[in-house]
């Protein structure tokens, strides 16, 4: 079945914004990447080509969780802003579930599953709507070395609203992963550190917590595992000495 939509997603080569277009390269959306600026959205969706165009919409990860809000609209307008919700299904599965109302005025949920019979890419998720178990749309990520990010199909015509719902969510699944391990693996180092690396990026990944965060949870392991190592190294001079 042809999409009838079709939208291509680029990035920055260090990931501070993003670029979405259609295959025939009329630019629709420039995204604005932040993750460090306090009170700023992580994610926002720019109708132009630079970040001084009206906002479309905006999207904020919510730290100790792994849930994130979407908002449709400009925040200079807060009366006529729509507010979504991206959950997270499940603490280990790699699903996601919003609920929206449609143009004609219905509310519908859709889930985000990740699939490895449809897409093109190396890690692939197809919305589905609720109910009717139809695939609405494909989200497929790009390869590892390439500036492209991925690509969204859209199925079926349910408007624009929708189609901007879908293409969020997929690229906040996709950025909130990608700064999961870029966390797990700026924490990488040896012997004692080993443990506060696994927890950091579980920590990352599963709960969606933020990075300060996690540092200081590494930070706190690393002494817990130096005092856990002289306690052992004393006990062990004791009981030599008892012989």
């Amino acid at each position: 079945m042809n999409p009838t939509s079709k939208y291509i997603i680029t990035h920055s080569f260090w990931r501070h914004h993003y670029e979405v277009s259609t295959p025939n390269k009329t630019h629709l959306f420039h995204v604005a990447n932040s993750s460090m600026t306090p009170g700023k959205p992580d994610l926002t969706f720019h109708a132009s080509t630079d970040s001084n165009g009206p906002i479309a919409g905006v999207c904020k990860f919510r730290h100790f969780s792994s849930d994130s809000e979407i908002g449709l609209g400009s925040p200079s307008l807060p009366g006529r802003m729509e507010w979504e919700y991206l959950h997270k299904q499940g603490f280990t599965k790699r699903q996601f579930w919003f609920r929206m109302r449609l143009e004609d005025g219905s509310k519908q949920t859709f889930t985000l599953k990740r699939t490895h019979s449809l897409g093109s890419g190396y890690e692939n998720y197809k919305l589905v709507e609720e109910g009717s178990n139809n695939v609405v749309a494909v989200f497929s990520s790009g390869s590892a070395f390439s500036k492209t990010t991925g690509s969204l199909d859209v199925y079926w015509g349910l408007g624009q609203r929708f189609n901007l719902m879908a293409l969020m969510s997929g690229l906040t699944v996709v950025e909130r992963a990608r700064r999961a391990r870029t966390s797990a693996a700026a924490s990488a180092g040896g012997g004692a550190e080993g443990c506060c690396r696994r927890g950091r990026g579980l920590l990352s990944q599963d709960l969606g917590v933020s990075w300060r965060f996690v540092q200081h949870f590494d930070t706190f392991i690393v002494r817990f595992q130096r005092i856990y190592d002289f306690k052992s190294r004393e006990n062990s001079r004791r009981c030599f000495d008892n012989l």
